[in-house]
């Protein structure tokens, strides 16, 4: 909201955050690291357009939650459980990606349906649908 932008290269820019595009093998998505206080998310160029858009968004996600860790972020084809900071990146991706007014007014159609319009994955819309609906539920 502070940067009134959901495109993830723009708040990449905005955040002075470099993104780098390089081929890697299918299994690697991308990851994020910090080295000098410089923040740098890698992107596998070999990824569609839609999957890089919201590979960056969950690395920003990293980049901006956690930056102070001593860990670098790699997104990888797993079969592991994801752990709190990927929950909470793709919460963050959520976020970025999906406007609340948008959810209100499709909130009754089909989740692949939502996903598919807005192009993005289905569990961010999810993440955004039970988020929504437990705020109407505190109100």
């Amino acid at each position: 909201q502070k940067y009134e932008t959901r495109d993830p290269i723009k708040l990449a820019k905005h955040l002075n955050i470099h993104v780098i595009y390089k081929q890697y093998s299918p299994h690697t998505k991308g990851y994020y690291i910090k080295i000098l206080n410089n923040k740098f998310i890698v992107v596998n160029s070999t990824l569609d357009e839609y999957s890089q858009r919201i590979l960056l968004a969950h690395e920003l996600g990293h980049a901006v939650l956690h930056s102070s860790e001593p860990i670098c972020f790699i997104r990888e084809y797993t079969l592991f459980p994801i752990g709190i900071y990927e929950r909470e990146a793709n919460k963050f991706a959520a976020d970025l990606l999906i406007d609340n007014d948008v959810i209100k007014e499709m909130i009754l159609e089909p989740i692949c349906y939502i996903a598919n319009v807005l192009q993005v994955n289905e569990e961010l819309v999810e993440y955004k649908i039970n988020k929504f609906k437990n705020s109407e539920n505190s109100e």
